[in-house]
Formats: structure tokens, C-alpha cells, sequence
């Protein structure tokens, strides 16, 4: 029997894989595990969107998050939460970036640096499945669609990969893209409450100027919380070397010439 990881980001493409995997008779023998890692910047609308899957569907969802320390030599673990502990303040952010810094490096998650996604999601995520599994005895599930082929995904790389699967691009008549997405959610008993680009982390670095005025102008808890992170480390982690300060200014304006608005997003294990 094959063991699954079944990461659920809280965004709308991992939940519809998730449910395709509990559902469909290809992966009834798997032994499957379904995991979301909280990073403290989820907002309440992705939380709630998760709570459905488990109300709706009934898929036993385990909540994690990253432990950190700042002694040398100590690695990353993880603890299971339950909804009412989850970190909504971005203090497991905070520590993961303090674990980091214990050592040689010294600053925040940037493009030459993206360690987030890797530091809050992944590395607990395996903590837990190796203890059930048994380390690397399991192979993961990755949410990409259609619109990730070929700039993060091809056929022939799928074909290649012994430890992920891609069930959206290969279990389908034709890979799953947007469109289909919104067809197939528009048949389920509930949904995200929230446009897919205020979400997860809701002022993640990744995405676009453009995504980030959205954010901005939409409302986020985590304004201060950048502006001191910022100082106290003394880098900033936004694109062409922003900060967040410069991204309020921007979304304060009515007009913002200096926004490229047809550059394409960053993308992150978060946003699937």
C-alpha cells in the first residue's frame, strides 16, 4: 500500500485536489495523510474555507506548526493545533525568521532567499509525515494546474518524478485550468469567501505590486507587523527592493504609474 501527503493550502486548486483524491478510486489503497501548515497570516476567510472541507467532506484534516529555536544546531519540528490555538497573529512567521537568522544569514525572505514557503509549509509538513510514514516513505501531492505548465511543471517532468504526483494535470481528460476550477467549485455546497489574491498569506512578497495595492486596499492586519520586521532586520522582502511603507504610499494614490500591471505573479506552495 502507498502512503500520500495531501497538502491543503486553503486555496480553492489543493481543496479541489484533495477532494478528487479522497473520492476517486485511484487512491482508495493509498494510506493518505491531508495536512495544512498555518504561518500565522491565513486569513479568516481561508480559515473558514478550511473548517468546510472538514464539515462538507469530511477529510480528517491535520493542523500544523512550525516549531523553531534560536539555539544553534536545533532543526525546525512541528506541533499539531487545533482551529481554536492557530496562530492568526504571524508570531510563528516571526519565529520561523528568528530561526533563521540564528546562523550566518541575516535578513528577511526575499527572491535571492525565498525560504518561507519551504520553512512554514514543507519542512513541518514532512516532520509529521515522516513520523506517520517514516521519513521519505510517502510520496506528496502538488496542486498545480494547467496555467503552471510549462513555466513550474511539464509532461515530461511529471513523467520523471517518483516522489510527486500532480493529480490535477493527469487524472482529468484534459489537465484542470482556471476555467475548469470555477466550474467544478461552482458546484460544490461552499466556497472560498474571499477573491483567490487576497490569499493565503495576505501580504505575501511574492505576489505583484499590483496583487499587493489590492491587499492593501482590501485591509490587512499585517502593515505594522512588515514595518517592524523591516527595521529590525534590516532588509525589506517586497519586489525592487520596496518596502512596505512604499506599497501604502502606492495604494493611498489613485493612480500608480510605477505599477507594472501586466507582470506576471510570483507563485508559492501557499498559493495552490
Amino acid at each position: 500500500m502507498k502512503n500520500l501527503m495531501v497538502t491543503i493550502s486553503g486555496g480553492r486548486s489543493s481543496a479541489m485536489m484533495a477532494r478528487h483524491i479522497q473520492t476517486s478510486e485511484k487512491y482508495k489503497d493509498y494510506n493518505k495523510v491531508y495536512v495544512f501548515a498555518n504561518t500565522g497570516m491565513e486569513r479568516y476567510e481561508t480559515i473558514e474555507f478550511l473548517k468546510n472541507i472538514e464539515k462538507h467532506w469530511q477529510i480528517p484534516l491535520i493542523k500544523v506548526e512550525g516549531v523553531y529555536s534560536d539555539v544553534m544546531g536545533v532543526g525546525i519540528k512541528y506541533k499539531r493545533v487545533e482551529w481554536d490555538e492557530l496562530d492568526m497573529t504571524a508570531n510563528v512567521f516571526s519565529q520561523m525568521i528568528k530561526h533563521i537568522n540564528k546562523g550566518s544569514f541575516n535578513g528577511l525572505p526575499y527572491d535571492q532567499a525565498p525560504y518561507c514557503s519551504e520553512k512554514l509549509k514543507n519542512e513541518p509538513c514532512k516532520k509529521l509525515c515522516d513520523e506517520i510514514f517514516g521519513v521519505n516513505n510517502y510520496i506528496k501531492a502538488i496542486g498545480f494546474r494547467k496555467e503552471d505548465m510549462p513555466k513550474r511543471i511539464t509532461f515530461a517532468e511529471i513523467k520523471e518524478d517518483k516522489k510527486r504526483i500532480f493529480p490535477l494535470l493527469t487524472d482529468f481528460e484534459s489537465p484542470i485550468g482556471q476555467h475548469e476550477l470555477n466550474k467544478w467549485w461552482d458546484e460544490q455546497p461552499f466556497k472560498l469567501g474571499i477573491h483567490g489574491k487576497f490569499g493565503n498569506c495576505e501580504l505575501c512578497w511574492k505576489k505583484s505590486d499590483s496583487n499587493l495595492v489590492d491587499v492593501i486596499r482590501y485591509g490587512t492586519r499585517f502593515i505594522e507587523w512588515w514595518d517592524n520586521h523591516e527595521k529590525q532586520y534590516g532588509n525589506t522582502s517586497f519586489r525592487g527592493k520596496k518596502s512596505i511603507n512604499d506599497l501604502v504610499k502606492m495604494a493611498s494614490s489613485n493612480f500608480t504609474p510605477e505599477i507594472n500591471f501586466g507582470y506576471d505573479d510570483y507563485n508559492c506552495v501557499c498559493n495552490f
